[in-house]
């Protein structure tokens, strides 16, 4: 008898693993966009290397700590947001960015500088998409587009990976010949012989992306690449937030700073 069920639970044990490997990209992300949709908020550091905007030629660091408040309504992020800034050796918080829904605040710490929107006083700014962070909910939006629109989208599941001591499945998405930016407000253009592709390391209990790779070139010139990698870590789901301190755009908050307020 202990044989048999010893039999039993090994074949169950295979075929579970099975349906596992036979996940498609596009079925593991649709986990992805569903598992996103359980997370009201969620806390995370940033390690980020990327293309120097103002030297190609050149790679900068970057290290943030997030956190995140859902909400559905919103048209910009989808959050409310606290982005922490840190400088190269993450001793000091030299920028942040405060965002309740209703009013952003861009703090240069350093300064004592800050930029105010308010987009109750001044909603003709809402009419752009001013501002771009990327979040989990612009990232669920994103895949969400991906699969509605896989005329212009390649999805490819290449071989499981390890990240951070970390099971990741790891999905290659391509794009040709149009280009975009990440954000609500997303709009594929025409842009001929442009390519993007991106990789997206997704843990493969969560379903939740723990890196992602970013890369855009030309097929004139393959060599000069634009490049974002951000790898994500000491992630914690649906904690208790207090928003008086993480999403607190009063004035208080920014006491000794000059002000510039933004119309548009």
């Amino acid at each position: 008898m202990k044989n048999i069920t010893t039999k039993y639970l090994l074949i169950i044990f295979i075929v579970m693993v099975s349906c596992k490997g036979n996940e498609t990209a596009d079925k593991i992300l649709q986990r992805t966009i569903d598992t996103i949709d359980t997370i009201q908020t969620v806390y995370y550091k940033q390690y980020m290397l990327r293309t120097n905007p103002k030297n190609a030629n050149q790679t900068i660091f970057r290290y943030r700590e997030m956190y995140f408040q859902r909400l559905i309504e919103d048209s910009i992020v989808g959050v409310k947001g606290h982005w922490y800034f840190y400088n190269a050796d993450k001793t000091m918080v030299i920028y942040e960015d405060i965002y309740d829904g209703n009013k952003l605040i861009r703090k240069n710490n350093r300064d004592s500088l800050a930029l105010v929107f308010d987009l109750i006083k001044h909603p003709k700014i809402k009419e752009k998409h001013f501002w771009s962070h990327h979040t989990p909910y612009t990232l669920q939006y994103m895949l969400k587009h991906i699969l509605e629109h896989k005329a212009y989208y390649q999805t490819e599941r290449l071989n499981d990976t390890i990240i951070q001591n970390t099971n990741c499945y790891q999905i290659a998405i391509k794009l040709e010949d149009k280009e975009t930016m990440p954000g609500f407000a997303i709009k594929l253009e025409d842009s001929e012989g442009s390519i993007s592709t991106t990789i997206l390391y997704i843990n493969r209990q969560t379903y939740y992306p723990t890196k992602m790779v970013s890369e855009n070139y030309t097929k004139e010139q393959p060599e000069k690449k634009i490049f974002v990698d951000q790898t994500y870590d000491d992630i914690k789901f649906n904690i208790n937030m207090d928003e008086d301190v993480q999403f607190n755009t009063s004035d208080e908050v920014l006491t000794g700073f000059k002000i510039t307020e933004k119309k548009l």
